[in-house]
């Protein structure tokens, strides 16, 4: 069995997507604030943080939606090709920079799970960027 573009990207985007439903949840009022935002807030999230979490899951779901534009998984792309790749090398920075905060500045969801996803889709995009 061989493991083709097509699958990872798509594994990718659906992995990125579950992150962003996380926060979209978080964000709509349930009160799990602990799995986000470094488990700041134990229970239900302050109103700022219900903002931002809805705003981080539109730029997630945005980013594997590049990823997949840039690898052609996606045949129809709004984005021209002469723009493509700066729109992943964005892609990569802010995943990137996600990542980091993940990892080192996360919850125990944020560090254990959360963080290798987004280090996956920041690989993916720094692939279409410099590869």
């Amino acid at each position: 069995m061989t493991l083709s573009i097509e699958s990872v990207v798509i594994t990718t985007m659906a992995l990125l997507g579950w992150v962003a439903l996380v926060h979209l949840v978080v964000a709509s009022g349930v009160r799990v604030g602990e799995l986000v935002w470094a488990g700041r807030q134990p229970r239900l999230l302050a109103p700022e943080l219900r903002v931002r979490s809805f705003a981080y899951a539109v730029a997630l779901v945005v980013s594997g939606w590049i990823i997949a534009m840039g690898t052609g998984v996606l045949s129809w792309s709004p984005i021209p090709d002469r723009w493509m790749r700066s729109a992943t090398f964005c892609v990569a920075a802010f995943l990137g920079t996600a990542f980091l905060f993940s990892v080192f500045r996360g919850s125990r969801w944020e560090r254990l799970l959360f963080g290798p996803i987004i280090g996956l889709g920041c690989g993916m995009a720094a692939w279409l960027t410099f590869g």
